[in-house]
């Protein structure tokens, strides 16, 4: 059985007035067990748009449809398929570009056990334009009407996201803060993505520009898991847990891997940790058991031996400052070295 749902953006909008967080249960009329999710509702960014965070699994089918005249909404879907109905047009969602829209009515149709993971931007038109100087010349003229008329569109503006929104949505999405700092740190991050969404669309486009989403989509994904392994470079999420914040089967992962940078994800993120790790260690503030802990490391002789593998010698050659424990002596017998030859 499909549970049917109705959501008015507007109310949302006012309702963010009061306060900075609303289930979705609140407003949708949606049983326990339609979103399963630790959140899924819609966040304030201010008085003139909002935020909602989607990495939930659908418990149910449920058929949602949503009324939003004269506001504008940027999608990002990294996983996830859904169906999309605006009049009598049908089009499969599926998480392969950036989706900018404004019609005053759709719905969208989900599966049950469905998985999805992305953000959805909801942002006033007229504040787009005023607040955010957005250069309707620069957009194409078949999809000016979403950005100048209060009745928009039905076809949205697909665009290709950048590598900077892809990972400020991954980081909104993976945001382990508790509130307050939760709800500051998801507005400045969706705001970041306004910014970044609208000096795309205000810079120059290429005439005849091809559209190989496929590729692109890939590379991208890659270069986004690999940001995500240099910015958690001290607890380096799994392969699975990367993919599934990407976007990609764990097979796609690792040959795009090995495409763009010529390794595994495994290979690549062990050579960022022992590269912060040399860092750490030429810098003398820190023992060399605390430089593994901070790569990630439970033990120093997993460290040890992950290090010598890597550079060909021991982490205990590169400490220079106050908190080594070896001697001199201790330094010179490790590398070989005797007096005759220092």
């Amino acid at each position: 059985m499909t549970s049917s749902l109705d959501v008015d953006f507007r109310n949302i909008l006012l309702e963010l007035r009061r306060r900075t967080y609303v289930a979705s249960r609140e407003l949708v009329g949606a049983g326990k067990e339609t979103f399963r999710a630790s959140e899924h509702g819609y966040r304030r960014i201010d008085d003139h748009s909002f935020l909602h965070a989607m990495n939930f699994e659908a418990g149910e089918s449920y058929s949602l449809t949503m009324a939003r005249a004269g506001l504008i909404c940027f999608q990002i879907l990294i996983n996830g398929i859904y169906s999309r109905s605006v009049g009598d047009r049908v089009d499969v969602m599926t998480p392969d570009a950036l989706l900018i829209s404004n019609c005053p009515r759709s719905t969208s149709d989900v599966e049950a056990g469905m998985k999805f993971r992305g953000i959805l931007i909801v942002i006033e038109r007229e504040y787009l334009l005023e607040h955010f100087k957005l250069d309707i010349e620069n957009i194409p003229q078949a999809y000016r009407a979403i950005f100048l008329k209060e009745s928009g569109l039905g076809t949205p503006l697909r665009i290709h996201p950048n590598l900077a929104v892809f990972s400020a949505a991954d980081q909104l999405l993976s945001c382990k803060f508790g509130e307050p700092l939760r709800s500051i740190y998801m507005q400045m991050k969706a705001i970041e993505i306004i910014c970044e969404v609208v000096a795309q669309l205000n810079a120059p486009q290429p005439r005849n520009r091809s559209y190989t989403y496929g590729f692109h989509r890939k590379s991208l994904a890659v270069r986004a898991a690999a940001a995500i392994y240099r910015r958690e470079v001290s607890a380096l999420p799994t392969i699975e847990q990367l993919a599934a914040r990407v976007g990609l089967n764990r097979n796609d992962l690792t040959s795009g891997f090995r495409d763009l940078f010529g390794k595994t994800p495994r290979a690549y993120g062990n050579s960022l940790r022992m590269e912060r790790a040399q860092e750490l260690l030429s810098s003398g503030e820190l023992s060399i058991s605390e430089v593994a802990r901070q790569v990630g490391f439970d033990a120093y002789s997993g460290f040890a031996r992950a290090y010598q593998s890597h550079f060909g010698h021991p982490p205990s050659l590169v400490v220079t400052g106050p908190d080594c424990s070896l001697t001199a002596a201790c330094l010179r017998r490790a590398t070989g070295l005797s007096r005759a030859s220092d």
